[in-house]
């Protein structure tokens, strides 16, 4: 009896992708950052809104993301609440309802649920590069999708670590599309709501006003008015947080607490400048002085310096898709290796930015050895500190004369980076 064919697309890869990381999911451990999403959702219908940003007491450290991930932590603490409650309701009502399965879910539903998000953000992310690919390289479109969902460095990031990298990515590259596609109401909107979830992509911004400058002659109506909706949207969403005070909210929580109290080392594991000057110490502050400035000022001005030509240069480009993520992959790169307090999952931007460059340049800016070579250290780079699963051969390889090999691997992105932004500088408009 012949063997029923398979017939390989989009939804069946999705599929494969989303049992993947189901089994994954429920046979690793999560990392400790976890615990703060725990921690965050439950606390915030003790402390209320109101009071949450201000709390003293947390069980593993004081939060510093936005409102919206904070309404989705809660939500998931919720959701929890709820299966539990019902699960011990039918363990009690039915003697055929497996009791062992209780303390399992005790222990390990929360970490699942709050994985789930940033696991079908991955699949959202990938059914995104197949669409842009349907419109740009259609006989590759699928190749696309695949390279990015099974790509263990993305895997890693959203099903054993449990990180929210996904989410953010997603609204960001999702809302560039849709405005390069000339869809600027729901563009705009989306873009910006990264920002209500995570400040990280903020390097995104310059691009992100440069593109909108370029349309806006034309297309001004949609644009002030989708920008005007975000804002009164961001205002009615702080509310219970705010107040009426929302300027002096804003103020606080956003700049004070989110974007400029964020751990303040010099470099938090990353594979980048800092970490080929001071290893992997986190203990060295970004905020000490080397002659009259700090750390992190003159990180910023040396990132700054980079994106000057890099934003003159996109501005005198056409807006295709194609110069567009050249553009956002060259600064989220930068962004990575100059820039202090770095953690080692800020290369995440760069991947599906590379998966679809492999196929939108015809130039091969970016090649499909390149972005293997570069997911492959990225993920050796995710292993790192944490060290899990445990593979001491791997860790102790790592480690090896102070954490020589990841300073080969920053030397390495360095002129990986240097590579790709001249290119970049000197290609014709």
């Amino acid at each position: 009896m012949a063997l029923p064919k398979i017939k390989i697309n989009i939804k069946n890869i999705l599929f494969l992708a989303l049992i993947l990381r189901l089994f994954l999911m429920f046979l690793s451990a999560s990392h400790p950052d976890i615990g703060n999403h725990v921690d965050w959702g439950e606390r915030l219908f003790e402390y209320t809104p109101r009071h949450f940003y201000i709390g003293e007491i947390w069980s593993v450290s004081r939060p510093n993301q936005p409102f919206a991930s904070i309404y989705l932590f809660a939500a998931i603490a919720k959701l929890r609440l709820w299966i539990m409650t019902l699960a011990w309701d039918l363990n009690l009502k039915f003697p055929l309802f497996p009791s062992k399965l209780i303390p399992l879910l005790s222990s390990n539903l929360h970490h699942w649920l709050l994985k789930l998000p940033f696991i079908l953000s991955d699949l959202a992310i990938a059914f995104l590069i197949y669409k842009i690919g349907q419109k740009y390289f259609p006989k590759k479109s699928l190749l696309a999708a695949t390279l990015f969902l099974f790509n263990p460095a993305v895997i890693y990031n959203s099903t054993v670590w449990g990180q929210t990298d996904s989410l953010i990515n997603l609204l960001a590259l999702l809302g560039i599309f849709l405005i390069t596609e000339k869809k600027f109401f729901s563009g705009i909107f989306i873009f910006l709501t990264s920002f209500i979830f995570k400040i990280s992509l903020i390097i995104y911004l310059p691009i992100f006003a440069l593109l909108l400058l370029y349309y806006f002659p034309k297309f001004s109506r949609p644009i002030l008015l989708s920008s005007f909706l975000f804002l009164i949207s961001f205002i009615l969403l702080s509310l219970p947080f705010s107040g009426f005070n929302f300027l002096p909210w804003f103020k606080q929580t956003f700049i004070d607490t989110v974007l400029l109290s964020q751990g303040h080392m010099l470099n938090g594991n990353a594979f980048n400048l800092w970490f080929l000057i001071n290893g992997a110490d986190l203990t060295t502050s970004e905020l000490q002085t080397w002659g009259i400035l700090t750390y992190r000022q003159i990180s910023q001005i040396i990132f700054f310096l980079f994106q000057i030509p890099l934003w003159w240069h996109y501005f005198k480009s056409q807006k295709t898709l194609n110069n567009t993520f050249k553009a956002l992959f060259l600064a989220a790169f930068s962004a990575f290796l100059i820039l202090t307090n770095m953690h080692e999952r800020y290369l995440y931007p760069t991947l599906p930015l590379m998966v679809s460059l492999i196929f939108l340049d015809k130039n091969k800016f970016i090649t499909l050895r390149e972005y293997l070579l570069i997911s492959l250290l990225h993920l050796l780079n995710l292993f790192n500190l944490w060290w899990y699963p445990s593979l001491p051969f791997l860790k102790n390889f790592l480690m090896w004369d102070n954490f020589l090999v990841g300073k080969i691997i920053a030397i390495f992105f360095s002129y990986f980076f240097l590579k790709k932004y001249w290119h970049y500088l000197h290609e014709k408009n």
